[in-house]
């Protein structure tokens, strides 16, 4: 932590792959994305299943891989993570320009089709960088239905498809709910990832008009009382924690799958939270700060 807040980055070797480097695996897992780099440090430190042999460059992809299951992303991932950052740090070749619209992480397909939102959360990563997982996410202009289909291709090939991005995708109520429906006609699995102002936003309840197209609804509650959410989320409206509450709550009755989300962090009361979920009858993941898709 300190020599990232002195601007540095963190590089793993081949050493992360050893049987007994649990504590190199916590660490390797706590690194941010944005300050995580790798190297072969060859010709020493030969990653397994080489251990004993000359280290050479293209053992590098033992060590990535090695980092990508204790990250539990892909291979894809830490590349495309890993290469970004190499370019920031030797000052080398183009980074992303263009703000994508559709980005795969894993193997589910990310949908960013707007970057505006409701809320200005202190924790957003969209006011610090404009990369996820090594995605430019900053869009120049928010893309069309028929832009969206194109980047999508077969929604099977997928495990889920999810609206997600830079912003909150209830804004653009109308695209949601047409794509929703042409992937869910096409065999592909929906999931939304929401703040859960959408029937604030939207001035009427739009839950019953995604009953049968979404399979999966994650709901932001951030907070456990509206004092400590106005304070982390600074929403644009009156009593938006109370309208979280009351989306999730209704939720329940049209989307199969409904979870909330909170952020671990200072002056977040974990427990309160859980308790408040816990009496919705929904599933709580507990996020940790810094860690984005």
């Amino acid at each position: 932590e300190k020599a990232m807040e002195m601007g540095l980055y963190i590089s793993i070797a081949g050493p992360v792959t050893f049987k007994n480097a649990k504590q190199l695996w916590e660490i390797t897992e706590a690194i941010p994305d944005d300050y995580l780099l790798i190297e072969t440090d060859a010709p020493y430190l030969t990653p397994e299943p080489f251990r004993g042999r000359r280290n050479e460059p293209a053992f590098l992809v033992n060590t990535a891989e090695k980092i990508a299951e204790v990250r539990r992303v892909s291979l894809e991932d830490i590349a495309r993570i890993t290469t970004l950052n190499a370019k920031r740090l030797f000052r080398i070749g183009k980074s992303i320009q263009q703000g994508e619209i559709a980005y795969k992480i894993r193997d589910s397909l990310y949908l960013n089709i707007t970057n505006r939102c409701t809320n200005k959360c202190s924790f957003c990563v969209r006011f610090h960088s404009d990369y996820v997982k090594g995605h430019n996410l900053r869009l120049s202009a928010e893309p069309t239905e028929e832009e969206l289909k194109t980047a999508i291709g077969d929604p099977v090939q997928y495990k889920e498809i999810v609206f997600c991005g830079y912003g909150e995708p209830f804004l653009r109520f109308e695209i949601v709910k047409n794509l929703a429906r042409w992937i869910k006609e096409r065999g592909g699995r929906v999931r939304i990832n929401t703040n859960g102002h959408g029937n604030i936003i939207n001035r009427r309840n739009i839950l019953p008009e995604l009953k049968g197209f979404v399979d999966v609804i994650s709901v932001s509650l951030d907070a456990s009382d509206e004092k400590v959410y106005d304070r982390i989320c600074a929403p644009d409206f009156k009593n938006a924690f109370h309208e979280v509450i009351s989306f999730i709550k209704e939720s329940k009755k049209y989307i199969p799958d409904v979870q909330a989300t909170v952020v671990e962090m200072e002056g977040v009361d974990v427990e309160k939270c859980r308790k408040i979920t816990d009496e919705l009858g929904v599933k709580l993941r507990v996020r940790k700060l810094d860690v984005v898709g």
